[in-house]
C-alpha cells in the first residue's frame, strides 16, 4: 500500500480500528526483525516502512485524543 493511500485509510478509520492496526503493525515489526536477524529475509526496508506506518497511526491516535479534550 502506498503511503498516501495508507494515510487516507488511517484518517477514515475509527479509534478502535486504529488501535487494532497499531497492534497488528507492532506484531509485524517484531516478526520482520526476527526474520531479518535469522537471515530468513533480506528485506530490511520492510522494517523501516513498518516503523513509519506505526508512527502515522500513533500520530493520528494522539491527534484524536488532543482534539477530543
Amino acid at each position: 500500500m502506498k503511503s498516501k493511500e495508507f494515510k487516507k485509510t488511517i484518517k477514515d478509520a475509527s479509534v478502535e480500528d486504529l488501535k487494532n492496526k497499531l497492534s497488528e503493525l507492532n506484531k509485524t515489526l517484531v516478526e520482520t526483525k526476527f526474520s531479518v536477524s535469522l537471515n530468513q529475509s533480506k528485506n530490511n526496508a520492510e522494517i523501516s516502512k513498518t516503523r513509519k506506518q506505526i508512527a502515522v497511526v500513533k500520530t493520528e491516535l494522539n491527534n484524536r485524543k488532543v482534539t477530543a479534550k
